[in-house]
């Protein structure tokens, strides 16, 4: 009892003296003072302005407790504002300070703004303030029962980038904080920046579980949201959950079930996203996970994109990431047309770089286009693909079939940005016409020479390769053997050279397109070549047959179809052997014409079933504003000889052209006896009319002209051989008298 008595003695004295100590404080507490001494001692010490506008005042009901009111702080050396609060209150439990415990009821602070800016030299504003002496003392322990924030903002300010990020309106609750505590964390602000453009509320909740000697951390429960604007995203809202994240001593890092869902409007379109990884671990030796899955859609009145990504097998280190298996499937709409694809490959990153490869691509991609002849096809993928973005290259490998087409593709980026590419595509076989739109039926829709022509895509090209095609139709042309080499640069297409086996020859050239002005160039040969075919397979006429050389060196500019023809200037040739005129039988057409040796002129069509046979024809062209006109057309056989001079009007689509025919002066070959009697006369056929339906016009007033002019000359020719023989035997019969025989 006694010993009873003697500590309460004791703590009463305790007490008494804890009152004496607490009334002397107040008694002399002098605020004022306090201001001025901490002001000279931040000055001193940090070489900042401390201005306390507010009052500072003290508690000792029911914890000692500080309450402070208007508070800045300068940056270093200078007036401008670092720091700033409206007013805070802590409140402290004495009896723990005796035994070098901190134990804190609750810290409220309102109204905080503070401004971190970054200096071009990398340097911060805020270096100064954190002490460089090291403290070897032991750490006081310390129990803080929760910490609010109100009304606060936190800008950074990066003068190097010009970066600039914003929180304001920040809400922050902490439960208890100590060495070691379990507690909540709710906080709230809003985000705005200039760079990138942001407006965004950000809510973030967790329950926290840490112990700091062992150096455990975890939160448990996350979820943090943000919604508003960021970049070109309107309508954002971000989702982040995981059930929990745990930190060790060891370095390890554990995270279940990470969910990350994103929705957002871009331009019209409707995006979303969606990661989810159910066990993740990292540590000092990697980060390794079972699966980790990734969606994403653009959906809109236009197009439609339904990504879907799987990992399995995840390892990695520092240095490396390999993936075991990555699928990728694809459902994608543009307009009318549709793309799934479904491809997968094991998969090896180098962080280093970084640098990754899809070693063994396999699977299939499937287009859908209703303007397509077949509707569909369907293109099996195998190759490979690696890019290294620290050496700014990359490279795609690919192997796949087209129908009937074995197509064997090498694809390299020699430097990503800006983008440049080389190319090599081998193809056994290949029909163009097989995925041509059909033909639209009836009378096309506006005029054709309307159509937009626009080269401008090639400013954003930098590419060149080769391709080789065994064999290939194009608009109805048959060629094998083809080659071409393509550069692109600077908004210039050159395919130079190029060259091809077709219709028992050969072709070769050059062709450029340039951005600049919309200007198209082409040179071409075509060399011993039986234009009948080609003609017939082009353009779907006969007009002419025989075997020979073309040749052609044209350019044009303009930014329509129309344009382009009316723009067309150069040059033409060819020279044909063992051929034909098709459509018209000159020497049937002259023979008939006798019979109507009237004058005038008869107009008769080009028959398929007519032609007029040559064993050698020439012409050569001069191209100007879309007309070719030609003056040295020739043609021979054994039965006719043919000059003429005439135009091409590439514009109009039509023919103006006047031929001289003159039959040879011989009675066999084809219609032999019945054209004879007109042998030697020059008979002009005009040819004339649209492409699509041409016309021969025999203009039978020369003709009769020709041939009354032949009758005069050998009738004339008659007299003068009777007159000759007449004389002759005059003559003769004179001489004999003269001679007596």
């Amino acid at each position: 009892m006694k010993i009873l008595k003697l500590a309460a003695f004791a703590l009463g004295g305790v007490a008494a003296l804890l009152a004496a100590a607490v009334l002397y404080v107040a008694i002399t507490f002098d605020a004022v003072r306090v201001k001025e001494e901490l002001r000279r001692v931040v000055l001193e010490q940090k070489q900042r302005t401390l201005d306390i506008e507010g009052d500072v005042d003290l508690s000792f009901y029911p914890n000692l407790g500080l309450k402070l009111g208007r508070t800045a702080l300068s940056e270093h050396n200078s007036t401008e504002r670092f720091a700033a609060i409206d007013g805070a209150r802590v409140s402290v439990a004495v009896l723990p300070l005796l035994s070098g415990s901190l134990v804190v009821d609750e810290i409220r602070v309102e109204g905080a703004s503070v401004t971190l800016i970054r200096y071009k030299d990398g340097s911060f504003n805020f270096e100064d303030l954190l002490s460089a002496e090291k403290d070897e003392s032991s750490p006081v322990r310390f129990d803080i029962a929760g910490l609010k924030l109100s009304r606060s903002a936190l800008a950074f300010r990066d003068e190097g980038s010009g970066a600039a990020h914003t929180l304001d309106d920040i809400e922050l609750s902490v439960g208890k904080l100590s060495n070691a505590a379990r507690g909540r964390l709710d906080m709230a602000a809003r985000w705005s920046s200039a760079q990138p453009t942001a407006d965004a509320r950000i809510v973030l909740a967790a329950g926290y579980d840490y112990d700091l000697p062992a150096q455990r951390f975890a939160l448990e429960a996350l979820s943090a949201t943000m919604d508003g604007t960021l970049f070109d995203l309107t309508d954002l809202r971000a989702a982040l959950t995981s059930d929990r994240l745990e930190a060790g001593a060891d370095g390890r890092i554990d995270i279940r079930k990470l969910a990350l869902d994103l929705s957002a409007t871009r331009a019209g379109e409707a995006l979303s996203a969606k990661l989810a990884a159910p066990a993740l671990q990292l540590d000092a030796g990697g980060a390794r996970s079972d699966e980790i899955g990734l969606t994403a859609k653009i959906d809109s009145s236009a197009r439609m994109a339904d990504i879907k990504l799987q990992l399995k097998g995840i390892e990695g280190n520092a240095q490396a990431i390999r993936v075991d298996g990555l699928t990728l499937a694809l459902d994608a709409r543009l307009d009318t047309a549709t793309v799934k694809a479904a491809l997968a490959s094991p998969l090896n990153i180098q962080l280093d770089g970084p640098s990754g490869e899809l070693s063994a691509l396999d699977g299939s991609i499937d287009i859908a286009y209703p303007s397509l002849p077949m509707k569909s096809v369907k293109l099996p993928v195998k190759g490979s693909a690696r890019a290294d973005l620290k050496a700014q290259t990359a490279a795609l490998d690919l192997d796949t079939q087209l129908d009937d087409s074995h197509i064997l593709l090498k694809l390299a980026a020699t430097r990503l940005q800006p983008l440049a590419l080389t190319f090599d595509v081998d193809i056994d076989q290949l029909d163009l016409d097989r995925y041509r739109p059909p033909a639209a039926a009836g009378p096309a829709a506006g005029n054709p020479d309307d159509t937009p022509v626009d080269l401008s895509a090639l400013r954003g090209i930098n590419a060149s390769g080769s391709v080789r095609i065994g064999a290939l139709q194009l608009a109805g042309v048959k060629m094998t053997k083809m080659t071409l080499n393509v550069k692109a640069a600077n908004g210039k297409l050159e395919v130079s050279p190029y060259s091809a086996a077709l219709y028992q020859g050969a072709a070769s050239g050059a062709l450029s397109l340039n951005a600049d002005g919309n200007r198209i160039a082409l040179k071409q040969t075509l060399s011993d070549v039986d234009v009948h075919p080609l003609i017939r397979d082009a353009a779907g006429k006969d007009l002419l047959e025989g075997r020979g050389t073309v040749m052609l060196d044209v350019a044009t500019a303009g930014t329509t179809v129309g344009a382009l023809k009316r723009a067309l200037g150069g040059s033409a040739s060819l020279k044909l052997r063992d051929g034909a005129i098709r459509g018209i039988n000159l020497a049937k057409s002259l023979r008939e014409a006798k019979a109507k040796l009237g004058g005038g002129a008869t107009v008769q069509q080009a028959s398929a079933t007519e032609k007029t046979d040559f064993s050698a024809l020439s012409a050569s062209f001069r191209i100007d504003d879309g007309i070719a006109r030609n003056s040295d057309l020739t043609a021979s056989s054994p039965f006719l000889r043919l000059a003429g001079a005439g135009t091409v009007n590439l514009p109009d689509e039509s023919v103006d052209y006047l031929a001289r025919v003159t039959l040879a002066a011989t009675s066999k070959g084809q219609d032999g006896r019945a054209a004879d009697e007109l042998r030697g006369v020059t008979v002009p056929v005009r040819l004339y009319g649209p492409f699509a339906s041409l016309d021969y016009k025999i203009e039978f007033g020369d003709l009769v002209k020709g041939a009354a002019r032949k009758a005069v000359e050998q009738q004339s020719q008659k007299l003068q051989e009777k007159a000759r023989d007449k004389v002759q035997e005059q003559v003769g019969d004179k001489l004999k008298g003269l001679f007596g025989r």
